[in-house]
């Protein structure tokens, strides 16, 4: 009978132990299972970097380009909410900062999900920026530094542009 106990232990444990596998209807997609094999890779979670970059690297060549009502068009209802198009619009035309001068991505930083962080350089000033993925459409996110620049009113904002030299030629 002792043999016949330690066998049916076993068999019990054996069937607990291979249907103690994880449940693939109910696992977040892009895990791997214990004990899969074959050809099923795991996908890795993230935002499409790609798709942010394509974003980015457009509102960089309207800047550069001197689209701003294009460059604007990009931006998040939030950043729009806090500076107005025309605002923008005429601290640019005044003051082209960005206009001619290629804009470099130094830094890509995938941060969550629905934001990729920037670093930027342009005409010796290094700078913060975000793509922002609002429902399926990413979206430029300027940075605390652009608004904070804007946050006086266009006139200071040529002004300081102008004081700080960064302000060629229109």
């Amino acid at each position: 009978m002792r043999w016949t106990t330690g066998a049916l232990i076993g068999v019990a444990i054996l069937t607990l132990a291979s249907g103690c596998g994880a449940d693939p209807a109910t696992s977040p997609p892009g895990t791997a299972q214990p004990g899969a094999t074959g050809a099923q890779t795991p996908v890795p979670i993230g935002p499409n970097v790609a798709e942010a970059l394509e974003v980015a690297n457009k509102q960089f060549t309207l800047l550069a380009d001197g689209d701003w009502a294009g460059a604007y068009a990009l931006w998040t209802d939030a950043a729009k909410k806090e500076i107005s198009k025309k605002d923008f619009e005429k601290v640019n035309k005044a003051c082209p900062f960005f206009k001619g001068d290629r804009i470099e991505l130094q830094d890509v930083k995938p941060a969550s999900m629905e934001l990729v962080e920037l670093t930027w350089h342009h005409a010796g000033r290094t700078g913060h920026s975000a793509i922002r993925q609002t429902g399926k459409t990413w979206r430029y996110d300027p940075g605390g530094e652009t608004l904070a620049e804007y946050a006086s009113g266009p006139d200071k904002a040529i002004a300081k542009r102008k004081a700080d030299n960064a302000c060629p030629a229109a």
